[in-house]
């Protein structure tokens, strides 16, 4: 609640109307529970990546390409990398 209540302050000092904080804060919040659940379960640099990395390239030949670089990825990177885009989207 503490954290939640500190977004919608930064929000609100940032310009953002009422109805935009709702969208923004669940966005936000979105993301850091889904970041932390998929570092969790699926971390790149896990087995599922490696599979994804090993499909036949031909007929999936962006994941297969997106998986191999994906592992060279560090938590923190995909972390900070994905919050940077959402933040700029947020300012669109």
């Amino acid at each position: 609640m503490r954290w939640s209540e500190a977004v919608l302050g930064v929000l609100q000092e940032a310009g953002f109307e009422l109805g935009q904080r709702v969208g923004a804060l669940r966005g936000l919040l979105g993301y850091v529970i889904g970041a932390i659940q998929l570092e969790h379960l699926g971390p790149l640099s896990g087995d599922g990546t490696l599979a994804i990395a090993g499909l036949p390239p031909d007929a999936f030949p962006r994941m297969t390409e997106t998986a191999r670089h994906a592992r060279t990825v560090s938590a923190d990177q995909e972390f900070l990398g994905g919050l940077a885009l959402l933040l700029r989207g947020l300012g669109a």
